[in-house]
């Protein structure tokens, strides 16, 4: 398969690099892009983007593995002293929602109808009545927004290809947990199928098996 990845970083203990590590030992093709908002504007972004690709005559799985757009994000930020910083709110819809649609559209013209386009996501961009974490209004706030974008590209890509997201935990402080987490995530993404459309798809430690979020299935 030819693969872009969108994040792959540089730590193998980590899930994009140690996604690349095995596509690779796979003998996928594996095209890594990454990006850097403080250095360069979204357009110039999109610019090289459609270089990088430009020689892919047929793209399999796009993975949109980037994180970012922590604001707001601590208690302070909420109260009526607070400056809103209007400039962090939209770096985590660039990161988040307006990023990965301009990579979306862009691998669209080189996918079919067996293609796949995977963003990382959080369970809690979706579970609105949790009692943890209250503070990451920004991050989950942009999550979610990516998991609606998501949910539209399934339903109106024009190559019908396969659109999904992923909400794993992943215990980076518990390296043998997240390794299996981790290897469970790469097989299933390496073999997605037509089911998996629209879908968000959960996976969480001990046993790492994935299984969709039906919240907000009508009764």
């Amino acid at each position: 398969m030819n693969i872009v990845i969108i994040g792959p970083g540089n730590d193998p203990k980590r899930f994009g690099t140690y996604f690349v590590n095995k596509a690779e030992e796979q003998e996928h093709n594996v095209v890594k892009f990454s990006y850097r908002l403080n250095t360069e504007s979204p357009e110039e972004i999109s610019d090289r983007f459609e270089k990088t690709i430009e020689s892919l005559e047929q793209i399999d799985l796009l993975l949109y593995n980037s994180i970012g757009g922590f604001y707001p994000g601590e208690p302070s930020q909420y109260t009526s002293t607070h400056d809103v910083k209007f400039s962090d709110w939209q770096t985590g819809i660039l990161i988040n929602a307006a990023l990965p649609h301009m990579f979306s559209v862009k691998c669209l013209s080189k996918m079919n109808n067996r293609s796949a386009i995977v963003f990382l996501t959080s369970s809690a961009s979706y579970l609105i009545n949790r009692d943890n974490f209250l503070q990451m209004a920004g991050y989950f706030g942009t999550k979610g927004a990516m998991n609606q974008l998501m949910r539209a590209l399934a339903e109106y890509n024009d190559k019908n290809a396969i659109v999904c997201t992923f909400a794993p935990h992943i215990p980076y402080d518990q390296p043998d947990m997240a390794e299996k987490i981790m290897d469970k995530l790469t097989k299933y993404i390496l073999r997605i199928h037509k089911d998996d459309n629209g879908k968000i798809l959960q996976c969480y430690p001990p046993e790492g098996n994935m299984f969709y979020h039906t919240g907000g299935v009508d009764p």
